[in-house]
């Protein structure tokens, strides 16, 4: 079977390769969008800060007014559609914008405008000629890169998300971040992103700026946000805003995206890997909207055609659930209820399995107080559960761990004339689950056990401002203080003084009740500047100074589900940062093409690492298995995209290093004596390559070739024999390094079978070359050999190819 299999992979692979060179030579370059210039201008002692901007939609021919047409502002959907008239209206800050009109099957049309005063743009859209279709990356803020007022902030909306070869054929942020320069992971099957050298818990992950703790599934391949209801997604590596923080990277924020006001659509999509589904449409036509997206996998097949016995006997499944509400009680009041519901399990063979789920929810109240001061509100909670389990051996055991916390935010935004204030507070309570080991089955010998976890209050007030006194010049500068209560009840132990701390010199313990036991804080400055030379070249620097509280304490060699969530205690200290970067851009061709070169540095301190052979689970003193130290981070970034024509895409190259050095007056728990070292996640050199082609008539080509330095692992030096057993002599740690990494994959998007509808057909083979990347390496002796041979552990070491077909229709 597994022979056949093999074949059967080849000769799709030769296929696809052999449709896609016909395609590339049969088909032609296209032409580009064009943009209408217009300016409003309000009468003298009439300015204000922000302005309306309306009008009527229609279509050309027949004068028929359109209804459903999305109105995007500066790159992104607004959530605004004309209504049964063709009417429409959008508020809009002072200043300049790009305005794109676009409905399925009609010619987009574009604008930039000069906002000063109150606006009418009355549009007209023709019918679309699919023989003479048209593609742009992101038309309308081409110069993004080059006018953004904040260092280090990647955009992206899910028509690009979609354009990228992804596992399973599923469009994913994780995936199009990680072919981002400054972005990349530990490895296949490990979950988490590494943002400029940083640690996956170091980064703050929200959905509509409510906290996702968990946030991939099938061990890392996939994010946990489901393309269909997804809207864009904006990542802050390099100066973070003032108004985000309790992570010492990088912020990520994913928008959902609302339901539309006007007719029901509904999205049915069926694959190899996944099944989807997607409805969404008027609860109170203009009045209420609601959106909901179920995803499931479907992939177990796969694994019950390979021939390892362990392979074939594994389980793997997934799902995630979207539900979204919103409700306009005006056109300046409106509430949005945003639900997510997440599972996953893996089992392999009848060795272990890990299981885990989580579960957000917020509420949002966005309000325009007046024209030029908004106020927007958060609710949310969220709880994140996982096990890990053997149920192979006669003690067969769960272990459970978990938490659960409430958060609270409200922001004020007050605009005048060139300048934003952005004022607010933000309020996180945390309750750690207990850890629990119990047995799976009646004939286990496992002893119950429950071990107590801390409780955590983490509270902010920030101030941010935007002020833009020249059109070469922005300035971003903000505050934000942090304080931090750790929050009993709970049981402290206590050390002898002059010694280690472990448990054999632990004197005794104090028990804490209700109330603060404990307090930590301090301000984070953040500040930002953009310098423009002229229209096509600017140079951009910021600085961030954050403090995280809750980190993540795991002695494998990446993230898993299964890692425990650590609150700041007596002997966990919270982490701080200080980051900084530099970064020039060049934009050419009137913004066909995008350049950048950014460089940063960051120093973080009390990050924290596992002593030498560390029990971590179901430790009551889990500090003596710890030790904290200096982290630093540094590299650079090199970007080149192509954003429009027939064939678009990017190239970027990372280096960045990643080290860490144990800080302690006790030599004996010091890791590699002190020195500096590389982390688990330390890869000097990233290289991504993304094309895009264009083939007309909705056909796409895409491409992904990804390279990168092998990550460090820490191996045996040597051998000793002592009466008659061989011992391993470990080296250092991190001092080696396993095989880099290379893999390409390539996707075909294509339309579907009947004309009338709006479905399509993703083709796409994930890890082309069949290539085998190393994802670690373990060490075994043959027989009664003194050496110990080193063997190749690899997640995914062959082609994986899925087909997916998709329609949309409405009603």
């Amino acid at each position: 079977m597994q022979y056949f299999y093999k074949i059967f992979l080849r000769i799709i692979s030769i296929l696809f390769c052999c449709t896609i060179f016909f395609l590339c030579f049969t088909n032609q370059a296209l032409a580009q969008n064009e943009f209408k210039e217009i300016r409003f201008q309000a009468e003298e002692g009439e300015k204000q800060g922000r302005y309306f901007l309306t009008g009527t939609i229609k279509e050309k021919e027949t004068g028929t007014p359109l209804s459903g047409v999305s109105v995007h502002i500066d790159g992104f959907f607004t959530g605004v559609n004309s209504d049964i008239s063709g009417q429409y209206v959008v508020p809009l800050d002072s200043g300049r914008h790009r305005i794109v009109f676009r409905k399925f099957a009609k010619t987009a049309d574009y604008y930039i405008i000069e906002m000063y005063g109150n606006g009418v743009i009355n549009v007209e859209l023709n019918d679309l000629n699919f023989q003479l279709d048209v593609f742009t990356v992101m038309a309308e803020e081409r110069d993004r890169n080059v006018r953004s007022a904040i260092t280090g902030l990647t955009r992206m909306s899910i028509e690009e998300i979609k354009l990228v070869p992804a596992m399973m054929g599923e469009p994913d942020v994780f995936n199009v971040l990680q072919a981002m320069p400054g972005v990349n992971s530990v490895g296949e099957g490990s979950p988490g992103l590494n943002i400029r050298g940083g640690q996956a818990d170091q980064n703050l992950i929200m959905m509509n700026e409510a906290i996702v703790l968990s946030n991939n599934h099938a061990l890392g391949f996939l994010s946990a946000f489901n393309g269909d209801v997804l809207q864009n997604f904006s990542l802050y590596k390099g100066a973070v805003p003032s108004y985000f923080g309790g992570r010492s990277a990088a912020a990520l924020n994913i928008e959902m995206r609302k339901g539309d006001f006007e007719e029901w659509n509904y999205g049915l999509s069926f694959g190899t890997a996944t099944s989807k589904i997607m409805v969404e449409g008027p609860l109170n036509p203009d009045k209420t909207s609601m959106i909901a997206g179920i995803r499931r996998s479907n992939a177990n097949w796969m694994l019950n055609t390979v021939d390892q016995y362990d392979v074939r006997n594994s389980n793997i499944r997934f799902h995630d659930i979207y539900l979204g509400l919103s409700h306009k009680f005006s056109e300046k009041n409106t509430l949005d209820l945003n639900v997510l519901n997440t599972g996953d399990f893996f089992q392999f063979s009848n060795q272990f399995g890990f299981e885990w789920n989580n579960f957000v929810t917020s509420l949002t109240s966005k309000n325009l107080i007046t024209d030029n001061f908004s106020l927007v509100g958060l609710l949310a909670y969220g709880s994140f559960n996982n096990g890990f389990f053997e149920p192979s051996q006669e003690d067969a055991f769960q272990v459970d761990n978990g938490l659960y916390y409430l958060q609270g935010k409200i922001s004020g935004l007050w605009t005048k004339d060139n300048f934003e204030l952005t004022f607010g507070g933000e309020g996180i309570q945390y309750q750690m689950r207990p850890e629990t080991l119990s047995p799976l089955s009646g004939g286990s010998g496992i002893i119950p056990e429950q071990v107590s976890k801390q409780r955590g209050m983490e509270l902010a007030p920030f101030v941010s401002g935007e002020w833009n006194p020249h059109e070469n010049f922005a300035l971003t500068a903000g505050l934000r203080y942090s304080t931090y209560m750790q929050l009993g009840p709970d049981t402290v132990f206590t050390y002898e003084q002059g010694l280690p701390i472990s448990g054999l010199t632990r004197t005794g313990e104090e028990i804490f009740g209700s109330g603060e036991i404990l307090r930590y804080g301090g301000f984070e400055p953040r500040v930002s500047f953009r310098w423009s030379i002229d229209e096509a070249n600017s140079i951009k620097g910021g600085y961030s100074k954050m403090y995280q509280y809750l980190q993540t304490v795991s002695n494998a060699t990446g993230p898993t589900p299964i890692d425990l969530w650590q609150l700041s205690t007596n002997y966990i200290l919270p982490q701080r940062s200080h980051n900084f970067s530099l970064g020039f851009f060049r934009n050419f061709d009137e913004d066909e093409w995008s350049t950048s070169i950014e460089g940063f540095y960051r120093m973080t301190d009390n990050q924290l690492e596992y002593r030498d052979f560390a029990d971590l689970f179901l430790n009551r003193g889990l500090e003596t298995e710890l030790i904290q130290g200096e982290g630093k981070a540094f590299g650079g970034e090199l970007m080149i995209q192509r954003n429009r024509g027939a064939l678009t895409g990017w190239l970027a190259y990372t280096y960045s290093r990643s080290l860490i050095r144990t800080v302690s007056e006790f030599q004996e728990i010091q890791v590699n004596r002190g020195n500096w070292f590389p982390t688990n996640f330390d890869r000097p050199h990233i290289v991504s390559l993304v094309a895009n082609l264009h083939l007309g008539k909705s056909r796409f080509l895409n491409m992904h070739a990804n390279y990168s330095t092998g990550r460090p692992v820490t191996a045996p030096s040597a051998n000793y024999v002592v009466g008659g057993i061989f011992i391993p002599d470990f080296g250092d740690r991190n001092q080696f390094r396993i095989p880099n990494y290379f893999r390409i994959d390539l996707s075909y998007l294509t339309n579907g079978i009947v004309r009338t509808w709006d479905d399509k057909f993703n083709f796409s083979i994930y890890n082309l070359l069949g290539r085998r990347n190393a994802y670690s390496v373990f060490y075994q002796r043959e027989g009664m050999s003194r050496r110990l041979r080193p063997y190749q552990i690899s997640i995914l070491g062959a082609v994986f190819p899925s087909i997916t077909y998709s329609v949309n229709f409405s009603k």
